[in-house]
């Protein structure tokens, strides 16, 4: 399963590559093909980036690089970029008097279709007649063996791709994302100074620590509950500070925070340890998916989720409660 900042990389990745497959398809039927221009120079830089090669455009040793669009001459690599993924379209190149030139230098030949998808190819036998090292199944790349190579990659890597659709698409937020309150109480709780702690002095730790017992959650007590438990104070002056600005804020933030808890409920083949992780997994991605978020390190928004999740916990909205449950001491 892949991390929560891999399957945020992931999303957006596959967004992008995404609209820009479509956005060819549409302009080639227009007979608009600036932008195959363009993505050219992209997919260079991203194959470079994915795998490790030296490509170049082929029209920069060339103006007019039969067959060729982008060319490794240190790995011996030559990639021929299209819109359209046929078998005829294949064969052609293959056919071509200039490729027998790179066969010749033992150069490698693959096939990368940037709008169509081009798994039925694979299967295919394909007529090439200089004998140009090719492999169906290897050598022809579409957008669902990128996405699927992109996913598999190391995080230093995966970063590095990530960086490049930004750079190249932007970093606008998805018009899909909502203004939530989740993430506004993050962004509060982010600006306070946390490195003074907290106080916990108004809560009922007795009961806490029952609450705890009851729900099998002994193993995260000193690593989770007790090192969170602290910043209640903290919140719950920020909770009181969001009220201001509307009616039922606070209700609605840990109402939120039940709903993911009522979700982990359907699910008896997993320990409550792995239920209340997968709240604070959950909740994290829901912020992340929000457009309210201010620029966070991540780090820092998993921690204040964490901080959100145990005070839920101790506010009676996740998990049972013993007979006689009462957070609060007065």
């Amino acid at each position: 399963m892949l991390s929560m900042k891999r399957q945020r990389y992931y999303n957006e990745i596959s967004e992008r590559l995404e609209i820009l497959s479509n956005r060819i398809k549409t302009n080639g039927k227009l007979n608009v093909l600036d932008l195959n221009i363009h993505a050219e120079t992209f997919y260079r830089d991203l194959l470079n980036c994915i795998y490790g090669y030296k490509l170049e455009s082929g029209n920069v040793s060339s103006a007019n690089m039969e067959a060729i669009d982008l060319i490794d001459t240190e790995n011996k690599l030559v990639i021929q970029v299209s819109s359209t993924a046929t078998k005829q379209k294949i064969e052609n190149t293959l056919n071509k008097e200039k490729t027998s030139e790179y066969a010749a230098e033992n150069y490698k030949i693959k096939f990368l279709f940037i709008a169509d998808e081009a798994k039925n190819l694979r299967s295919n036998k394909y007529s090439n007649p200089h004998n140009i090292s090719f492999s169906p199944q290897e050598d022809i790349i579409d957008k669902i063996s990128l996405l699927t190579t992109i996913s598999q990659l190391a995080i230093g890597s995966y970063i590095l791709v990530h960086d490049l659709f930004i750079m190249e698409f932007g970093g606008a937020p998805n018009p899909s994302k909502i203004t939530t309150n989740l993430a506004t109480i993050v962004n509060l709780l982010a600006e306070e100074d946390l490195d003074e702690g907290g106080t916990s002095t108004n809560l009922n730790l007795y009961n806490i620590d029952e609450k705890i017992v009851y729900n099998e959650l002994g193993v995260i007590k000193e690593t989770t509950i007790n090192e969170y438990m602290p910043y209640y104070s903290k919140l719950d002056r920020l909770y009181k500070e969001f009220e201001h600005e509307g009616k039922n804020k606070r209700v609605s933030v840990l109402r939120k925070l039940t709903s993911f808890y009522e979700k982990e409920l359907c699910n008896n083949n997993i320990s409550n340890v792995e239920k209340f992780f997968n709240v604070v997994s959950n909740v994290e991605e829901y912020i992340f998916n929000s457009n309210n978020l201010n620029d966070i390190e991540e780090d820092v928004v998993e921690m204040c989720v964490k901080i959100i999740t145990v005070d839920a916990f101790i506010r009676c909205k996740i998990f049972k409660n013993p007979k006689g449950y009462n957070h609060v001491a007065s």
